[in-house]
């Protein structure tokens, strides 16, 4: 079980790791733009329905771009047409996100405390 615990703990940490370099990289290199919710995208785990935005918003070239954020909630929220802040990496427009605690920082954050919650159970056991 020890053993279960360690990989467990380096997994969640190095998965936190990189979700939070991939976001450091849109907050601190990125560019802003103006984008628009147009859609949702249901999400459904045993009972539970999540609704996960989808975003409209055109480069700095005027190129149309169309991205589902990674994080949503159990209502469609913001409303269809919601004018929303986001930022993208310039040479790697897929790298987007909106700008907000919840979809730039929830993942990594949620990561890096079951890697640490792992990381306790193995020293325990």
């Amino acid at each position: 079980m020890k053993t279960y615990f360690g990989l467990l703990a380096i997994l969640f940490l190095v998965g936190g790791a990189w979700l939070l370099v991939r976001r450091l990289a849109v907050a601190w290199r990125g560019v802003p733009a103006v984008g628009q919710v147009v859609a949702f995208e249901e999400r459904r785990a045993e009972q539970q329905v999540h609704y996960l935005p989808v975003v409209s918003f055109r480069d700095q070239r005027g190129l149309a771009h169309c991205f589902t954020s990674p994080a949503g909630s159990a209502d469609r929220e913001p409303a269809i047409g919601s004018i929303v802040p986001v930022r993208y990496l310039p040479d790697a427009p897929e790298q987007v996100f909106i700008v907000s605690s919840l979809h730039m920082w929830a993942a990594p954050a949620g990561f890096f405390v079951l890697g640490l919650g792992s990381l306790l159970a193995w020293i325990k056991a």
